[in-house]
């Protein structure tokens, strides 16, 4: 109705970076570390390949240390999974965006790899292999040898149809909590963009948070911006950093988005220019 005013239920609610934590949204390192390689190490932005048996040991105990202070622990992996438990229309909409995002444009292999994840009846596990990456020899053998074309020509056994995404335990990166809102980002790095899209499903479909949070960015915007850049000092004051990673158009656009929102709480961002360089 024109004029009335949308009251949000306060699905999320976060006003500082220092005060009792109450509830934390983590990933826990996958089988996206093993298919790190030599080859692939230095596009999927790591220096060296991390153990994971050693990775989960310690996230497993860090998860263990938040639970035994009172602190709700949500997984990535298991919000999305329920998400797609809510219907085929759901799952076959996110399964088509993830091929097109992984950049599957060969309709044969299109094809494929859809049958690939329908087969999957385990919702959980459909997400952790979206986000560990699929190889060519996973795919049904006896498919591929029905027509060969030039891409199976040259490509080995061992190549990736769609890359693994090593970074997402990272998870303020893609998204950040600001107020009652949530900054969903267009993230700086090519590889990294498809993080991005288990939050778009989530905020769009998951009953914990659809309808119930303000949406401040959204990650089709034009301009890069990252979690890591973002710092709630109050409710009433946002600080985003201008980085290699978040350009100061994007924080406009944020501001804009902001202030014309009328159940936001913010009345100034701080934005701070620093030098634009990885280590920073």
């Amino acid at each position: 109705m024109k004029g009335e005013k949308i009251i949000y239920m306060n699905a999320i609610n976060v006003t500082s970076e220092i005060a009792p934590l109450k509830k934390v949204l983590l990933h826990r390192p996958g089988n996206e570390l093993l298919n790190l390689t030599p080859n692939n190490l230095t596009r999927l932005l790591f220096d060296d390949i991390p153990f994971l048996p050693d990775a989960q040991r310690e996230h497993d105990e860090f998860s263990h240390i938040l639970r035994e202070n009172g602190i709700e622990v949500v997984y990535l992996e298991d919000l999305m999974a329920e998400v797609l438990e809510l219907g085929s229309e759901i799952e076959d909409k996110f399964i088509r965006q993830f091929i097109y995002e992984a950049g599957i444009r060969t309709p044969k292999y299109k094809t494929l790899v859809y049958e690939y994840l329908k087969s999957f009846t385990d919702k959980k596990e459909l997400v952790l292999k979206t986000m560990e990456g699929i190889k060519i020899e996973e795919i049904n053998r006896a498919k591929r040898e029905v027509e060969k074309s030039l891409v199976d020509l040259v490509s080995e056994e061992s190549d990736f149809l769609a890359d693994p995404m090593p970074n997402l335990y990272f998870t303020r990166d893609p998204f950040a909590c600001a107020g009652s809102g949530v900054i969903l980002n267009k993230m700086y790095s090519v590889t990294r963009s498809r993080e991005t899209i288990y939050g778009e499903y989530i905020f769009n479909y998951h009953p914990d948070f659809k309808d119930k949070v303000e949406k401040y960015y959204d990650r089709n915007s034009s301009f890069h911006i990252e979690g890591g850049d973002v710092l709630n000092l109050n409710n009433k004051i946002l600080a985003v950093g201008i980085s290699e990673r978040t350009e100061a158009a994007a924080i406009d656009e944020l501001a804009k988005n902001i202030f014309k929102n009328p159940n936001c709480e913010i009345e100034t961002i701080l934005a701070f220019n620093r030098p634009v360089r990885q280590g920073y």
